[in-house]
């Protein structure tokens, strides 16, 4: 189909309704159905079968997938290892590109997704084959090499206050899917969604939904606090604890790591000049309370008070941590730490959760020209006020309370609000709101179904984008437990055990 027919078929009554029931869809399989239908009315499944394309080099990677192939079906092992040490990255030769996931609602182009599906393939074929000549650490090594090249995938949710309850919708979408990445960062509201999901297995998160069980208990408020603008300043902070206490087991960040696997991450922020941001994990921070660093990444000033950490001790007792230190809202420093989760975890693609009317957009979208005045409007406007701010501090005696403020303000400019695949309401800014404001439970439960709604259509780009990071992690993770399994067998008495098993069995996650 032609883009002049496209255009002209895009607005027929036919596609009118497609769209009205795509954005009203009950279910992601229904979702699905008429995402295909309308592929199919569109031409995109035309484009999908279509190779060619100017974003990514389509020639190279059909040699590269014939090449795989051939070497599968040949039982050339070796080979087959070699080729992929040279070729497992998620952009190579621009086949992670967001563009060529925006034509078609149900996926890229055929020859992308056959090129993901047999490198996958490939590595669970290699897994639990016994290579002749080949060591275990050999093939240990080529597999860990592997999955720091190809990297990780983290879902970062943003600060939003009570419009942050969207994020439980979205982490449903995904968890029903099996995408759900296993490092989760969140700030603020992010942070509280974040903790309810790190201290439950997928079955435990999913049956809060039955009989909207989760919607009522957010909903609950027992003890009537109040939140909102023109509300009292101050809130019982022992209340909001006995709120979040509800749905926050009493865990520290290891020990929900140990149950569920995941790596929740909660950005906090300074309440004073002398300290610097931190981001609470089972790594950098693991006795600290999931409980206390979900308040004190909550604590919004002039509505909460600065929240001081808590912690197991060595006989587990929860007692103060950094007791002269105080903590605040994770939003004013980092509401999405691509960078330190890069660095601590080997993430390099990330899925956001924004649910900040007016912060983001897709990178890589195209715009008109409205769009383009607007985006240099907001960059000179950052450019006037970083400068004013600089003025400031150097020409003025800015207290410390100033300074720190002045400098709140530099990072909440500076930050990124969106990242490789994006999520966002389709409510605008006439919902800011709600942002301080209790949710009655239908409203709650709207909320979860605007997540899951906004999710269903990165679906197919989530789960092909990282698929191939899927793969490399479960077979890692069958290769280390068969190890670890091996250990403690050698270290049991008479125990004779046998070496590390050379058949590996690996599935995807």
């Amino acid at each position: 189909m032609s883009s002049l027919s496209e255009r002209f078929a895009l607005r027929s009554p036919v596609f009118e309704s497609l769209e009205q029931d795509l954005a009203s869809a009950d279910s992601y399989e229904q979702w699905h159905q008429l995402a295909a239908r309308h592929d199919r009315l569109s031409g995109a499944d035309e484009w999908r079968r279509n190779d060619a394309s100017r974003l990514y080099d389509h020639e190279n990677i059909r040699l590269r997938l014939q090449q795989l192939r051939r070497l599968r079906k040949k039982g050339d092992d070796h080979g087959l290892l070699f080729v992929l040490n040279e070729g497992i990255h998620g952009n190579m030769e621009g086949m992670g590109k967001a563009q060529l996931y925006m034509r078609a609602k149900c996926g890229t182009k055929k020859l992308i997704e056959d090129y993901i599906t047999e490198i996958s393939a490939a590595l669970e074929y290699l897994a639990p084959r016994d290579f002749e000549g080949i060591p275990w650490a050999e093939r240990m090594e080529f597999y860990q090499r592997a999955s720091h090249c190809y990297g990780r995938s983290a879902l970062m949710l943003s600060g939003g206050g009570t419009l942050g309850y969207f994020h439980l919708g979205v982490l449903k979408a995904l968890i029903e899917q099996g995408l759900c990445p296993a490092v989760i960062s969140g700030a603020s509201a992010g942070a509280f969604v974040a903790a309810i999901l790190g201290t439950r297995t997928d079955e435990e998160f999913l049956a809060l939904f039955e009989d909207n069980y989760l919607a009522r208990a957010l909903t609950a408020n027992p003890d009537n606090i109040k939140i909102g603008f023109g509300s009292k300043k101050s809130i019982d902070m022992q209340a909001v604890k006995r709120e979040m206490q509800r749905l926050i087991p009493d865990m520290t960040f290891l020990e929900a790591y140990r149950k569920t696997g995941r790596s929740i991450n909660i950005t906090i922020s300074p309440s004073s000049a002398r300290q610097t941001s931190r981001l609470l994990n089972h790594i950098a921070s693991p006795n600290v309370t999931v409980l206390s660093a979900v308040l004190a990444s909550s604590a919004l000033p002039g509505v909460f008070a600065p929240v001081q950490l808590e912690a197991r001790n060595a006989v587990g007792e929860i007692r103060p941590y950094l007791p002269s230190r105080r903590w605040i809202d994770g939003s004013f420093s980092q509401d999405l730490p691509a960078k330190r989760l890069g660095r601590m975890y080997g993430v390099n693609h990330f899925i956001v959760s924004q649910v900040m009317p007016g912060l983001g957009r897709e990178p890589n979208q195209s715009v008109g020209m409205r769009q383009i005045v607007r985006d240099t409007f907001v960059a000179a406007t950052k450019e006037v006020v970083r400068g004013s701010l600089d003025w400031i501090q150097r020409r003025t005696a800015v207290g410390p309370r100033l300074g720190m403020a002045l400098n709140t303000v530099n990072t909440l400019i500076d930050q990124q609000f969106v990242g490789d695949i994006n999520i966002f309401p389709g409510y605008g800014m006439s919902n800011l709101g709600m942002i301080l404001r209790m949710l009655s439970e239908d409203e709650m439960a709207h909320l979860f179904r605007s997540g899951e709604r906004a999710t269903w259509p990165k679906i197919p780009a989530i789960a092909m984008t990282g698929r191939i990071g899927r793969t490399l992690d479960g077979i890692l993770h069958e290769f280390e437990a068969r190890e670890a399994h091996w250990l403690r067998a050698s270290r049991r008495p008479h125990a004779a055990p046998n070496p590390p098993p050379r058949r590996v069995g690996a599935k995807a996650a």
